[in-house]
């Protein structure tokens, strides 16, 4: 089923919308003055809830757990912010790496979320590059390369996330809102 252009423009535009906010409380809780400092923290944050998801995996040793469902929705988000941090203008760009698409492959979720991993790690190179933060490597990548790889993040956890839930964009949404009602204090979880 495919949605049409406009409401999907108005939903992409509203999920964006949300994680620029939970950046804005992000930035706020973290006191930091250093966007590049913020945006390496961001992107290290990726792998926290990358780890959850394999923790979760090993642990369910299914492809349908609640705990593996809901690290997936948290690498999207984490990886959300980080775009966000990194070009305030990647509205477009993360809604199209979002992705619900039906009619993804049916590749083992072990393959998949080793996927994620790997685009993970092109993350954590581009954010070494444009931040320069090893002089021997120097500045070998663009902000747009960094975001680029955000982005390949948020699809393969999608894609990842698509192949665990069936409801995988309902799912989302609901994380998402959560999030966001907590980044206005609206919600407070324990």
């Amino acid at each position: 089923m495919s949605t049409p252009p406009s409401t999907a423009d108005a939903a992409g535009t509203r999920v964006w919308q949300q994680i620029v906010s939970i950046r804005r409380w992000v930035d706020k809780e973290e006191r930091t003055d250093d966007s590049l400092e913020a945006l390496t923290t961001r992107v290290l944050d990726i792998g926290e809830y990358y780890g959850e998801t394999c923790e979760a995996l090993l642990a369910t040793n299914t492809v349908d757990g609640h705990e593996l469902v809901k690290a997936l929705c948290d690498v999207i988000l984490a990886a959300g912010v980080a775009l966000c941090t990194a070009d305030r203008e990647a509205q477009e760009a993360f809604v199209d790496s979002l992705a619900w698409d039906e009619h993804t492959g049916r590749e083992p979720i072990g393959k998949l979320v080793i996927k994620l991993g790997q685009e993970h790690v092109a993350a954590c190179q581009a954010v070494v590059g444009v931040t320069t933060c090893n002089p021997r490597k120097g500045a070998g990548y663009t902000m747009d390369d960094l975001v680029a790889k955000l982005c390949a993040v948020v699809r393969a956890a999608t894609e990842a996330l698509h192949r665990v839930d069936s409801a995988a964009e309902t799912t989302f949404a609901a994380t998402l809102e959560l999030a966001y009602h907590r980044s206005l204090g609206v919600v407070r979880l324990a």
